[in-house]
């Protein structure tokens, strides 16, 4: 069992490192044409059609994952979404097969994500320039040494991140943070003295921050996504051993009172965000242990 298992993880390793080097070839150059054009229209269409040759990269890795893993996937709440509205979403993390599982759930039935990023990724080899090609928000946080160190590093990443989110409200996007700001663990969730049982405490500034700056969203999806394998690691993915999971999708109207451009400076408006999100992630714990497989 553990030989095939092994055998199924290298073939799967391997189907997604051709189609990752296939499509960089037709996708990178595409991204520095764009970065040289100075016409935004052009831009833009240069933005949509990298975006397509993406979405081939995501249907490709669909069809291996669900002709050769075979995963066992129940989804609930998907029907009312679409690809003409800009979405703020987010999901709980656990694993790297998260974001499979969440471009897998959304390609092509609304605009594709854009995952906040650490800073550090745009070097990984290949797939950074992709990501960097595909207009990925790269965000550089500093950290409380740094700034005391040099003041000026003060909210320098806020500003580098709105400068990263303007272009967004040109055409429909969905951006994508995980409001945890890490993977799940055991030691993770013991540190930090979460109050959820399933989930690390979520951080706001980013969400915060695509509000302030785009102005056509309007809703939060929240995706919940539950596994019944304690293995979800990425090469357990490969292997196939994520094989029953379920994916629980709301769409919620934003309240206006947080659709501003203020929403990230003004520190009662954030703290009334945090409590919101705080309260959708209470009702993700819940949802989480009630549909736990355990």
């Amino acid at each position: 069992m553990i030989f095939l298992e092994t055998i199924k993880g290298i073939i799967s390793f391997i189907i997604l490192l051709v189609n990752t080097l296939v499509l960089a070839t037709l996708m990178i150059p595409l991204g520095i044409i764009k970065f040289l054009i100075p016409v935004r229209n052009l831009r833009i269409s240069f933005t949509k059609l990298i975006i397509k040759i993406g979405e081939i990269w995501i249907s490709v890795n669909s069809i291996w994952v669900l002709n050769l893993l075979n995963p066992n996937i129940e989804i609930k709440g998907f029907e009312s979404l679409n690809k003409n509205e800009w979405y703020l979403t987010t999901s709980n993390h656990q694993s790297w097969a998260d974001i499979f599982m969440v471009q897998m759930l959304t390609n092509k039935k609304i605009p594709m994500l854009k995952f906040f990023m650490k800073h550090v990724l745009i070097y990984v080899p290949v797939i950074g320039i992709c990501w960097w090609a595909l207009d990925m928000p790269f965000l550089k946080r500093y950290s409380k040494e740094q700034i005391e160190k040099n003041p000026k590093l003060k909210g320098r990443d806020f500003k580098e991140m709105r400068k990263s989110l303007n272009h967004y409200s040109l055409h429909p996007v969905s951006v994508f943070s995980y409001a945890e700001g890490t993977r799940f663990t055991k030691k993770k969730h013991q540190d930090q003295a979460s109050p959820y049982i399933n989930l690390l405490k979520p951080k706001e500034g980013g969400m915060a921050l695509a509000l302030s700056v785009i102005p056509s969203i309007k809703f939060l999806i929240d995706i919940t996504i539950i596994y019944e394998s304690p293995k979800r690691s990425f090469w357990d993915y490969l292997c196939g051993r994520l094989k029953n999971i379920k994916i629980f999708v709301k769409k919620i109207k934003i309240p206006e009172e947080f659709l501003n451009e203020k929403l990230v400076e003004d520190t009662n408006q954030r703290s009334k965000f945090k409590t919101w999100i705080n309260e959708i992630w209470e009702e993700k714990d819940d949802l989480i242990s009630s549909e736990s497989f355990n």
